[in-house]
């Protein structure tokens, strides 16, 4: 078996564009030569050798237009093989920035959630012990403490949603239909109303800024259906007004 090296297409285009320089430079040297070869000649021969390298000229011009036309052939094929890999060097480098790009962006975003994880964790604590849980400001001035810790096991919650689908263990949908069946607890809203103050700082445009405004809307829609719920009917509010009228 052979242990040379594979030919690559960098080496065929060098071997191009030696041998096309091997030519040129054959042909360039060529005409001078010829030139000199002529003026010895005619200073030397006799007519009878003038016949017979005239003949000798005419096969020498013959050559010499093949020995062009290839190396004519060998400096296009050379320029050719040369923008075939200038343009595959640019798709390569081009791609290299495309995947050092998603690399930055994945890299980013397991921080991320790396951090967001670090929160739930410490979040869990102030739920887990009463003397912890004092250490974070409340929601809302003067809200009781079990209120308080109440809202914080929610705030863990949210977090924990949100990093699911930061993470790509869940889609942004599955998470909202998830958000949809916590928020029709009273408490659920009662913090989202209670944290409105905290998201206030979200970047605009940011990823989770858009994902709280779309937890706004689940939220104000089940305050919709709650005070729809809790409004008296038709029925209920005749037979109190007749009550109402009376002495």
């Amino acid at each position: 078996m052979g242990t040379g090296k594979p030919v690559t297409r960098g080496h065929f285009t060098a071997g191009l564009r030696l041998w096309g320089g091997v030519a040129c430079g054959f042909v360039v040297a060529s005409i001078p030569a010829g030139i000199g070869l002529s003026a010895f000649l005619a200073n030397r021969g006799a007519a009878a050798d003038w016949n017979r390298l005239s003949d000798v000229g005419q096969s020498f011009g013959a050559i010499s237009s093949v020995i062009s036309g290839l190396t004519l052939a060998a400096v296009v094929i050379a320029a050719r093989a040369h923008n075939r890999e200038t343009r595959d060097a640019r798709r390569e480098l081009a791609e290299q920035r495309r995947l050092l790009a998603e690399s930055q962006i994945a890299l980013s975003r397991n921080a991320a959630a790396n951090l967001g994880m670090l929160h739930l964790e410490i979040l869990k604590l102030a739920v887990q012990d009463d003397e912890l849980a004092t250490v974070w400001p409340p929601f809302v001035p003067g809200i009781p403490a079990d209120l308080n810790r109440k809202y914080l096991y929610a705030n863990a919650i949210y977090q924990f949603q949100f990093r699911a689908m930061q993470e790509g263990d869940y889609t942004e949908e599955q998470v909202l239909s998830a958000l949809r069946y916590l928020f029709t607890s009273p408490l659920m809203r009662g913090y989202w109303h209670a944290s409105r103050f905290a998201r206030t700082s979200l970047t605009a445009g940011s990823e989770e800024f858009a994902f709280a405004q779309k937890v706004d809307e689940i939220c104000r829609e089940f305050e919709a259906v709650a005070a729809t719920a809790m409004a008296p009917s038709d029925g209920a509010r005749r037979r109190v007004e007749p009550l109402a009228s009376q002495p």
